[in-house]
């Protein structure tokens, strides 16, 4: 075999393991992908209305910064806000003011983790509440905060949709 053959097939052997490295690669984050989405749902075959649906989809809107999907899921008669130490302050939001409610909030913290821990069940009537934990940080600093919060749905239309988000402390 001449030198330019044994040249040729080693690079050959080496393209054959990149490219099996890429895919093994691509196939471990759809699947990390996959374990994220149903960490979040925690239910396999949840309707897609479900109000573990729509945390889910609260969660994956807030960490990643999407205002537009968050306002999407804003109540008719719009979002309260209450935050503050004993909830001092309350906010309201009409749908189309939450855009900006949204967008002032990930302009202003940086999200590294938002996790629904607790959903209560649907059949508890028709608010259903669920408890999230908010890691967060300002873009200008390294302190990373955690706050705890209670976000609300309410039926609408027979759709549920985010209606309160309150700040516990």
């Amino acid at each position: 075999m001449s030198l330019g053959n044994v040249i040729r097939a080693n690079i050959l052997h080496q393209r054959k393991y990149a490219l099996g490295g890429a895919v093994l690669l691509m196939v471990l984050v759809i699947v990390m992908a996959g374990q994220a989405t149903a960490k979040l749902v925690k239910e396999k075959g949840t309707a897609a209305n479900a109000p573990r649906a729509i945390f889910g989809q609260i969660a994956v809107a807030w960490e990643e910064g999407d205002e537009q999907a968050l306002a999407d899921l804003i109540h008719a008669d719009g979002l309260q806000v209450t935050t503050g130490r004993s909830g001092e302050r309350t906010s309201h939001y009409s749908p189309s003011q939450a855009y900006y409610y949204f967008r002032n909030v990930f302009q202003s913290h940086r999200t590294l983790l938002f996790e629904f821990e607790m959903m209560q069940d649907a059949t508890a009537g028709v608010r259903v509440h669920g408890m999230a934990t908010w890691k967060r940080r300002r873009p200008d600093s390294e302190n990373i905060q955690v706050v705890k919060l209670v976000c609300v749905l309410i039926q609408q239309d027979e759709q549920w949709k985010l209606a309160e988000i309150n700040t516990i402390r």
